[in-house]
């Protein structure tokens, strides 16, 4: 599934991620803080967007694949200059065949899970392109959240979502799935992953600064999940 913020959109929508709420001050330090060390590990940033991610990895003195269903987008990682990133365009849901067996460190998924009406290819891949112990990352829509959005009111289904965001100071149409946290577990137990850490997130502090209102909502009520897991 490919929304239009991230395909005809997709600069603007790298433009407005850079130091907004939710993503900048919300979900990469939340996801951050379940990160191993990272100077030598070979790391895949799957759904990498604009490339936020794969710039702090290589930051930090990791070795970046870059990997989304946006040519888009994979064009924005492909432009910085000086960035000695593999980026390319592949359909996730269908995993990342061009990987090799057990070549990487850490497989990194910031914000995409929810575009996939099922994860199960991508998260068997996973497994396979990680090292022995290591480690799979990744962050996706709370499902108690995204339960207030069901169509049909059951909890339990895995269900398309059409919504309006406006990430860029506008309402744009996204779609997206929700899904029960019991199905997104037993999908990730089914490829071998093993859960070693949950969190639901923590606002940085400079939130409460520049918009303390979703400080406020997000320091009292979860909005997304964060997931640490190593190959079982």
């Amino acid at each position: 599934m490919l929304n239009p913020m991230y395909s005809e959109h997709a600069a603007e929508y790298a433009a407005a991620i850079r130091d907004n709420s939710y993503n900048a001050h919300y979900e990469r330090p939340s996801l951050c803080t379940l990160l191993p060390e990272l100077p030598g590990k070979r790391v895949i940033d799957l759904g990498c967007g604009p490339g936020e991610y794969a710039a702090y990895l290589l930051s930090q003195g990791a070795t970046v694949t870059a990997v989304d269903s946006s040519a888009e987008m994979i064009a924005l990682v492909q432009q910085e200059p000086g960035k000695n990133i593999n980026a390319y365009v592949q359909d996730l849901a269908q995993g990342v065949p061009d990987e090799a067996d057990q070549s990487f460190d850490l497989a990194v998924s910031p914000l995409m899970i929810h575009y996939l009406e099922d994860p199960t290819v991508l998260f068997r891949d996973v497994k396979r392109i990680l090292k022995p112990a290591g480690l799979f990352v990744f962050s996706t829509h709370h499902p108690f959240v995204d339960y207030q959005f069901s169509p049909s009111g059951n909890y339990f289904l895995t269900e398309k979502i059409v919504d309006e965001w406006g990430t860029l100071g506008r309402p744009v149409r996204v779609e997206y799935y929700r899904r029960p946290l019991s199905a997104l577990m037993q999908s990730l137990t089914d490829a071998g992953l093993c859960v070693v850490e949950l969190s639901e997130g923590k606002p940085d502090e400079l939130m409460q600064q520049s918009d303390p209102e979703s400080y406020r909502k997000l320091s009292t009520a979860p909005g997304f999940l964060f997931l640490k897991c190593r190959v079982g």
